[in-house]
C-alpha cells in the first residue's frame, strides 16, 4: 500500500512536470496552485499544510514566490484579522486550465482497465480510509480539524 502511494505521487509530478517546466515553477508551487484552485474554501496556508501534508516553511517560500511572480494574491478574512487568504490571480488562470486537463487525463489513465464498477467500489474504500484516518488522528474530521487549527 504504501508503495504504491508514492508510485502514485511519482506518477503524477511525472504528468505535471511538462507543465512545471512550462511555467518555470516547482511542482510545489504548481501544487499550492492546483490546491487553492480546487479548494477555495481552504484557502489558508494553514489549510494547505494541514490537507497537503507540506511544512510550513515549504508553503511560506513558494507562496511568497507566487505571490512576487503575481499567481497567487494575499487578502484580509473579514471577521478575523489573524487569517490571510490565499487567492488565484489571472495570471493563473492558464495554468489552472492546463492544470485541471493534466489532472483529469492523469485521474481517466489511472482508471484504465477499471470497470465503472470497480471504480465505485475504490470510491468507497478510499471514503472508508478518510473515516479511519480521522479516527487514527483523534476523531476530528479533516474539514474540522482544518478550521480548528486556525
Amino acid at each position: 500500500m504504501f508503495v504504491n502511494t508514492a508510485r502514485f505521487l511519482d506518477a503524477y509530478h511525472a504528468v505535471m512536470q511538462p507543465l512545471c517546466t512550462e511555467a518555470k515553477l516547482p511542482p510545489a508551487a504548481l501544487d499550492i496552485i492546483l490546491y487553492l484552485a480546487n479548494n477555495p474554501s481552504y484557502n489558508t496556508a494553514k489549510d494547505i499544510c494541514c490537507h497537503k501534508g507540506l511544512k510550513p516553511s515549504i508553503v511560506s517560500f513558494h507562496v511568497d514566490r507566487l505571490v512576487t511572480d503575481g499567481y497567487l494574491e494575499r487578502r484580509e478574512v473579514p471577521g478575523d484579522r489573524r487569517k490571510t487568504a490565499l487567492v488565484c490571480t489571472e495570471k493563473a488562470a492558464p495554468l489552472i486550465a492546463r492544470g485541471r486537463e493534466l489532472q483529469h487525463a492523469f485521474a481517466v489513465e489511472l482508471g484504465r482497465g477499471l470497470a465503472p464498477e470497480d471504480l465505485e467500489h475504490f470510491r468507497r474504500c478510499v471514503a472508508v480510509f478518510d473515516r479511519n484516518i480521522d479516527r487514527l488522528r483523534g476523531s476530528v474530521p479533516r474539514a474540522a480539524r482544518s478550521e480548528e487549527a486556525e
